[in-house]
């Protein structure tokens, strides 16, 4: 289970600027929604959809405390991200 939850938390972190679905996370874990939620939620102690929320909270704030100035921080938090 704990792989399980490793995986997830993988997938997440990869996708964290992209729109999140649970479906599409429970596809490639080749699982079920309710078998993502109940892990994930069981394990971390928080339902998946606050763990993004808080995640992404967290990111943004990083890119505010780093960048020069806040045209630069929107650039960087808005513009897409291109994938190899």
């Amino acid at each position: 289970m704990i792989a399980e939850l490793n995986q997830l938390m993988q997938l997440v972190e990869e996708r964290l600027r992209d729109d999140l679905d649970v479906a599409s996370l429970a596809r490639a874990l080749c699982t079920t929604e309710y078998h993502v939620r109940r892990v994930f939620s069981s394990l971390a102690g928080m339902p998946l959809s606050e763990y993004v929320r808080r995640r992404r909270m967290s990111a943004a704030a990083s890119v505010l405390d780093r960048a020069e100035d806040f045209s630069t921080a929107t650039c960087e938090l808005w513009l897409p991200v291109e994938r190899a």
